[in-house]
Parts: structure tokens; sequence; C-alpha cells
């Protein structure tokens, strides 16, 4: 050993290891702090996601949520902006509105979202749809976002930089009792109109009480 260090050959291990090693390391450190980024940025977008699930649920559960919201206090009169929208679970039109302006402020947030720690790091090539699902006994509000994270790394022999691809999805309930005693009322209101309709549940309902006479 004292005489490999006189001759300088274990210095010159030591730089030839350093050599290959010391390269290695740093490109693996700098590929992990890059993914880091990268996913830091898919957290950004998930939240994004969910406060928008949550508030295109809550808008469609309640459309006078907008007016109170934006003027802080419950209107003392009912006008044209006020959007009271009752049986929307059956007259869905509003619902459809408040998913294209939820999947148009997502998109637009999602977009504009800025690198942290490296540059060019932003989302790109972003899909957003915002679907609402309005039903008389379920309903939700599904909100699902595609992205991509290119990174400023090319393969050997590849044509393009690696990326990953993000899909994101958020399914929130919609839940508002009195609305659906309303809609159930207005359904039994239509059927009770009808006399074909309610002549055949007269005969359903005889055909049931004769049955259960047999049965006892």
């Amino acid at each position: 050993m004292v005489e490999k260090e006189k001759n300088g050959e274990y210095g010159a291990v030591l730089i030839v290891e350093a050599v290959f090693v010391f390269p290695i390391m740093f490109i693996i450190v700098f590929v992990m702090l890059m993914a880091g980024s990268a996913f830091f940025q898919h957290a950004r977008v998930e939240r994004l996601v969910v406060e928008a699930a949550l508030d295109g649920a809550s808008r469609c559960e309640n459309p006078m949520l907008e007016k109170v919201s934006s003027t802080g206090s419950v209107p003392k009169e009912i006008t044209a902006d006020t959007k009271v929208m009752p049986y929307r679970y059956l007259l869905t039109q509003n619902a459809k509105k408040i998913g294209a302006e939820i999947g148009g402020e997502l998109e637009q947030k999602v977009r504009g979202l800025q690198s942290v720690g490296f540059s060019g790091l932003e989302p790109k090539n972003v899909s957003v749809r915002a679907t609402p699902h309005m039903f008389i006994l379920v309903s939700s509000f599904q909100v699902e976002c595609e992205f991509d994270i290119e990174l400023p790394i090319r393969m050997l022999f590849a044509k393009e930089n690696f990326r990953f691809h993000y899909a994101v999805s958020m399914t929130e309930p919609i839940g508002d009792p009195a609305e659906f005693v309303r809609n159930v009322s207005l359904v039994q209101d239509l059927l009770e109109r009808n006399e074909t309709v309610m002549e055949i549940a007269g005969k359903f309902q005889k055909a049931m009480q004769k049955l259960a006479k047999y049965l006892n």
C-alpha cells in the first residue's frame, strides 16, 4: 500500500472512480429532483380538480350558491340571476351550463400553473371534462383532467423528450333531499293527471290485493 501511494497508483484509482461515479450520481440526483417537481405539479392539479368537483356539486345542489358567494348574503328578492331552478334534477340544462363553466375555469387554472424548481415543467396538452350526472335518485358531479409534464431529458436515440402523462379524476355526490321530494311529487302529479296511467295503476293495485289474499 505504501509503495502504491508513493508511485501514485492509489490516487490514480480514486480519480478513475470519481470520473465514472460522480457523473452518474449527479445524473441520478438531477433526474430524481426533476421527477419530484413533476409529481408536485401533479399534486397541484389534483387539488384543483378536487376543488372544482366540490364547487360544481355544490352549485348543482344549490344554484343560488353562486349568487350568495358573490354578494355575501342571501337575496331578499327572487330575481332572474338568483337561479332558484326548481326541478333541476329533471331539467338539467342549468347543470350542463355549470359543468361547462367549471371545466373552463379549471382548464384555465391548470394551464396557468408555473413550474417550481425547474423551468419548462408546466402542464401541457391539458384536457378537462366536467360532467354533471343528474338523476332523481342518485346524482354526482365528475371532473376529469389529463395533462403531460415534459422533462428536458431525451433518451438515447429518442426523437422527443421524456414526459409523464397524468390523468386525475374526482367524483363528488350531489344530495338534496328537499329537491328529491319535490321531483317525486312532480312525477306523481303528472301520473295522477293521466287517466290511462291511473287506470293501469288501479288494475295493478287490485291484482296485488287479490294476490295477497290468495297467499294469505
